[in-house]
């Protein structure tokens, strides 16, 4: 159960990410069919994120504490637990409200931001910011998944 756990939490995250960038280039366009997609893409990726953070967060407490954080505090790279797992559970907690928010920009400014480049702007930071730090995730999900390969290919040899 734990490896399609896995991979199901990184797939919606990853998706997650595509869907924000997806909505950061149509909000280069000003155009109101443009804005709809980005409405839909960030609605999507919300969804996707929302996903994520539930799958990642019962992997966490039903299989990550007992099951893979030893071998990862006994292994070649105790660091990754230590700081980069330590920094995504507290991105984590917070991703999917910056994506709530970015949808909501997207919701709430879609019919000014037609004509309103500095309101565009704004809710392209906001979707950015999703997508940069959904990105950032992936990685950091890499690193720690690295680490307990590492840390199992230790006991092997």
């Amino acid at each position: 159960m734990t490896f399609p756990l896995i991979g199901l939490h990184a797939w919606l995250g990853e998706f997650a990410a595509l869907m924000f960038i997806w909505a950061f280039i149509e909000l280069f366009s000003g155009g109101a069919a443009n804005i709809g997609r980005a409405r839909l893409a960030a609605f999507l990726g919300l969804l996707f994120l929302i996903g994520a953070w539930f799958a990642g967060g019962y992997y966490y407490v039903e299989f990550y504490g007992a099951q893979v954080k030893p071998y990862i505090k006994e292994g070649p790279l105790p660091w990754a637990h230590g700081v980069v797992m330590e920094t995504k559970e507290h991105v984590f907690l917070f991703l999917p409200f910056l994506g709530l928010l970015a949808w909501g920009l997207l919701a709430r400014l879609g019919d000014v931001m037609a004509d309103d480049r500095r309101a565009r702007l704004a809710a392209q930071y906001a979707v950015g910011s999703v997508a940069v730090i959904s990105g950032g995730m992936a990685l950091l999900g890499f690193l720690v998944s690295s680490s307990f390969r590492a840390a199992l290919e230790r006991l092997v040899s």
